[in-house]
């Protein structure tokens, strides 16, 4: 099961989508591609401009780092050239978070999936282009040194290591964030992990509901929610 989604949350949004998953929800705003100001101007490619605002208070230093990280994730899939000095605004809103106290770093890894997922979604709302698909996961290696996906409160509090990992449908890694100690071995074994559960959720199915890129182990919720406002999109061409 992936995480409940909403599209078209914003009015005044060209794209908005909220997602919810077991610890954050995030309502996520784009609009774009509109005038920039000459100092950011990008002669050859649109600029990026993400702003992450928190649930309660106002953003800091660690803002600013999830807003860097998201950008550059944003980047390697929004088709840039095609709008050059111009400006993709992406504004994303923390309204739900985890009601157990998290260690700062575990926090901030652990955030940045659905972050990237709620973006991907309201750029997909907007009729953004986008080159890829792409899908982030969260990773927890427990007390008893089982890594587990999508962990719970409780786990994220008292895991040993926190990983946050994207892939696009070609399975390229675009995003590699971790907390705590742990060697290569443990990374390798959840990287391959993250790659198979990111690429089951774009995976095309059949008509039976099985994933045909040879899983059946996942169920592809963002291909689902993509294949569907891509479908409501047609009606309403075909409506008019």
């Amino acid at each position: 099961m992936g995480p409940d989604t909403a599209h078209h949350a914003l009015n005044r949004a060209d794209g908005s989508a909220t997602l919810s998953s077991k610890l954050f929800t995030v309502l996520a705003g784009v609009n774009g591609p509109v005038d920039v100001q000459r100092r950011d101007e990008l002669p050859e490619e649109a600029a990026i401009e993400v702003n992450i605002r928190p649930a309660s208070g106002v953003g800091g230093p660690r803002e600013r780092w999830l807003e860097s990280i998201v950008a550059a994730v944003l980047r390697s899939v929004l088709l840039v050239h095609m709008h050059p000095r111009t400006l993709i605004q992406v504004t994303l809103q923390i309204t739900k978070t985890p009601s157990l106290p998290l260690r700062g770093a575990v926090r901030d890894i652990a955030v940045l999936p659905p972050l990237i997922n709620a973006a991907l979604l309201a750029l997909a709302d907007g009729g953004l282009p986008l080159q890829s698909t792409i899908a982030a996961v969260l990773f927890a290696v427990l007390s008893t040194d089982e890594a587990t996906e999508g962990p719970s409160e409780k786990e994220l509090a008292g895991c040993k290591t926190v990983h946050a990992l994207a892939y696009n449908n070609h399975g390229d890694m675009l995003l590699s964030e971790s907390a705590g100690k742990f060697d290569l071995s443990v990374w390798e074994q959840i990287a391959n992990q993250a790659e198979e559960s990111c690429r089951a959720a774009m995976a095309s199915s059949d008509e039976d509901g099985v994933v045909m890129d040879g899983t059946d182990s996942a169920v592809p919720w963002l291909r689902r929610e993509l294949t569907s406002k891509a479908q409501a999109a047609v009606a309403w061409r075909e409506a008019t």
